[in-house]
């Protein structure tokens, strides 16, 4: 009889951590997607001052900017910074393996970002400034989606994992 107690309180625990898990998944792509149209913006800044290269920009965001994105852009400035004579493309397209492992963005979000960063550098500075801004509203737009998705599903699949968790118990036992 207490290992059938213990059981029952090890399903509906596991259950209950498992939907916790993906509610916190939606939260933390929610985070993410703030912490890159901060990102963005932060490359905005620097390319308006003409002052910096990508390759510095990107290694200050890494540097100054801890987060998720950070070794991103740090792999990125050190193989610009190398002399393989790779292009942009090349070097992000190695690259963006980190931030699907890292990350809990979509591939719509991780193709923006591809489509962004290898436009940089190829005109002027106001055409530049525009793409970014163009990005930054898309990704404001994805984190209006991401709060639905929390809220919505979030916390369907926090609930319907324990009471499956709950179901399987009482199946069982």
């Amino acid at each position: 009889m207490q290992i059938k107690i213990i059981l029952i309180g090890f399903l509906i625990g596991s259950s209950y951590l498992i939907g916790e898990y993906i509610y916190k998944m939606y939260v933390s792509r929610h985070r993410q997607i703030n912490d890159l149209i901060r990102v963005f913006e932060i490359i905005r800044m620097d390319l308006s001052f003409g002052m910096y290269t990508l390759e510095e920009i990107f290694d200050r965001i890494s540097e100054k900017h801890p987060n998720v994105y950070s070794r991103f852009f740090k792999s990125i400035a050190n193989d610009l910074k190398s002399d393989n004579l790779e292009t942009l493309d090349g070097i992000l397209n190695d690259n963006i393996d980190i931030l699907n492992k890292d990350t809990y963005l979509a591939s719509k979000e991780t193709d923006e970002i591809k489509k962004l960063i290898s436009t940089l550098g190829k005109s002027d500075v106001g055409s530049q400034q525009r793409m970014i801004d163009l990005t930054i509203d898309n990704f404001k737009k994805h984190t209006t989606e991401t709060k639905e998705d929390i809220s919505k599903k979030g916390m369907l699949y926090k609930k319907l994992v324990t009471f499956v968790g709950i179901g399987i118990c009482i199946v069982l036992f």
